[in-house]
């Protein structure tokens, strides 16, 4: 940890800095003269950036969902603040846990979706708040927090579901939270990224292959979901760069009064104001074309293994009686 800030009154707070969005933020922001303290788990991962990025960066280690490893963070940050407000708080961490049918997906999975990105968020909020002004004692403007979510916030794809939920419930949190930290001068924004390119696409790919034989309802449309995503991966070449993130950040923490919700995407109109824009009804006929989800299944036509169960559970993708 550094004994001396020499920009005080420039310190951000990133979670999730190993790559991808945080990596891009944590770079844009060391550019325009911030010091960052950036979030890891991997030992190897906070040597490489404590040394590609040096005296402007500073390492916090720790899991996002540990809240005792969260507090000793904070508890670290507000030694070498010395008294003085954060900028900012920017909840970036998050995962993707693949795709799934609701029918067929693990509750653990669901679990560890919501866990990682929405309960967490809380648990990094409620540590760092103090220093962003809830602690009046403290010199300095109040700080911001900037919410990560995702423009999968404001509406669902088919077999995304528990990515998407999330996602929305992490955008309640934040207008409830700006709502009740406006007495304090806190801020609260919402920044809504679509296609960056980022590891989540490889992750998506690699936890997205449902098994042929899993004897689910559900193999044949997951299947084309998934080479939907190897398809939106090939394209990568047009998604835009995470630093792109990184200049939306510094706009909000430069503005006094910013947007409440900043939606960033190379495709606007398509993966944003098209599916929240539309009615239902018609975004779910474009999406079924898509999925191939229009072609109703015949009763009586489901597979014998469908047939024999008294009733229909899935657990881990396979069918219990």
């Amino acid at each position: 940890m550094p004994t001396r800030i020499a920009n005080i009154d420039r310190v951000v707070v990133v979670t999730g800095v190993s790559s991808g969005i945080g990596y891009g933020i944590t770079k844009y922001l060391i550019n325009q003269g911030c010091h960052v303290f950036g979030s890891v788990r991997k030992e190897e991962d906070a040597k490489r950036l404590q040394a590609e990025c040096g005296e402007s960066f500073s390492v916090l280690k720790f899991d996002v969902t540990d809240e005792e490893a969260v507090q000793k963070a904070a508890a670290m940050v507000a030694i070498c603040m010395n008294g003085h407000c954060l900028l900012a708080l920017v909840n970036n961490a998050g995962i993707h846990v693949g795709l799934d049918a609701l029918a067929d997906q693990p509750v653990e999975k669901l679990r560890k979706q919501l866990e990682v990105n929405l309960v967490a968020q809380l648990i990094v909020t409620k540590a760092f708040l103090p220093q962003l002004g809830l602690d009046l004692t403290l010199m300095g403007k109040p700080g911001k927090i900037v919410n990560m979510s995702s423009v999968s916030g404001s509406y669902t794809l088919p077999f995304s579901s528990a990515y998407s939920a999330s996602k929305a419930g992490l955008n309640a949190l934040s207008e409830g939270m700006r709502r009740e930290l406006k007495p304090f001068g806190i801020g609260v924004v919402i920044i809504a990224p679509g296609p960056i390119r980022t590891k989540i696409w490889d992750d998506l790919i690699r936890n997205a292959e449902p098994t042929a034989d899993s004897g689910s309802l559900f193999a044949e449309h997951v299947q084309v979901a998934h080479a939907l995503s190897v398809t939106e991966a090939s394209k990568r070449s047009w998604f835009w760069e995470p630093e792109v993130i990184g200049k939306q950040v510094w706009k909000v923490l430069n503005r006094r009064f910013p947007p409440t919700h900043v939606v960033v995407t190379p495709t606007f109109w398509l993966t944003w104001f098209g599916p929240t824009f539309f009615p239902g009804r018609l975004v779910d006929i474009e999406i079924s074309r898509r999925f191939k989800l229009g072609r109703r299944h015949k009763r009586g036509a489901a597979p014998a293994s469908v047939k024999e169960a008294a009733c229909i559970g899935h657990t881990e993708g396979k069918l219990r009686p």
